[in-house]
């Protein structure tokens, strides 16, 4: 094999690992907005008095049942990419903490930590979205609320691990399935935003009951745009993995082709 053939099939691997993360947003994104605006077509008098959640627009069969095949195919992607992601976190943290051992056994923990709340955050938007008001409101509620629980709690131990790894003194070479310190660093700013914009949807979570100078319907719409952004944010953390399991796409192919070159 010649050495640029080889480095074009590490690039394909690196496109086929890191893609289906990319593509999360891009069809996630437009489907809650597509969830949205079919709902205002299909239930006018709904929307007369009130902006829809996408819990409200999902409970229409019509747009719950391909939106809750979505998210499976989303959930699959999301279950595979945490493999890489999560060795790229413990190979970031032993390259980056060599000489600690006990803070490399802390942030360790926190990447298990990161990971357990990423699946339950995973498995609480499979619930809302396969049971929604329309045959379980009490699963879709608790589904939402394991959902946001575990989603936010993922993103900001994320947050804070890139923030440890990205400030740590570098002492030796990065390991080659290592996160990438440059995106550690995007990712650490990146936490803050998600946390900001999760901090205001609580906040209109918190007051779209209560009566204020401001006409209710005004705080609904807000509140569902808001929801949308959130949930944007959270996805869009989420694909700024894609660089990083790209870069170990190419290095896992490098290794398995590097024994067939010294063997030459």
């Amino acid at each position: 094999m010649s050495r640029r053939g080889g480095a074009g099939e590490g690039v394909l691997l690196g496109l086929l690992l890191s893609v289906p993360v990319v593509a999360i947003p891009l069809f996630q994104i437009p489907m809650m907005f597509w969830a949205r605006w079919s709902f205002y077509q299909r239930h006018p008098d709904y929307v007369q008095h009130s902006a829809p959640t996408i819990s409200r627009a999902i409970s229409d069969p019509a747009i719950g049942g391909p939106f809750a095949m979505m998210i499976l195919a989303v959930t699959v992607v999301i279950l595979l990419a945490l493999v890489p992601i999560f060795h790229g976190y413990r190979l970031a943290i032993e390259t980056r903490f060599a000489q600690e051992p006990a803070l490399r056994r802390s942030l360790t923990a926190r990447v298990w930590l990161a990971i357990g709340l990423q699946v339950m955050g995973s498995a609480g938007m499979v619930v809302c979205t396969q049971y929604t008001f329309a045959n379980n409101h009490d699963l879709h509620m608790l589904g939402s609320y394991v959902f946001f629980v575990g989603q936010a709690g993922a993103i900001a131990t994320s947050g804070f691990l890139c923030a440890r790894i990205a400030s740590a003194a570098h002492i030796a070479p990065d390991a080659p399935f290592a996160l990438l310190p440059h995106m550690s660093r995007v990712r650490k700013r990146a936490a803050q935003v998600v946390a900001g914009m999760a901090a205001l949807y609580m906040v209109l979570f918190a007051i779209k009951g209560i009566e204020l100078p401001v006409p209710e319907y005004t705080i609904y719409y807000v509140y569902t745009v808001q929801e949308i952004l959130t949930i944007s944010s959270f996805i869009i953390y989420l694909a700024l993995f894609a660089p990083d399991i790209f870069a170990i796409g190419r290095s896992l192919h490098a290794l398995r082709v590097s024994p067939q070159a010294a063997g030459r």
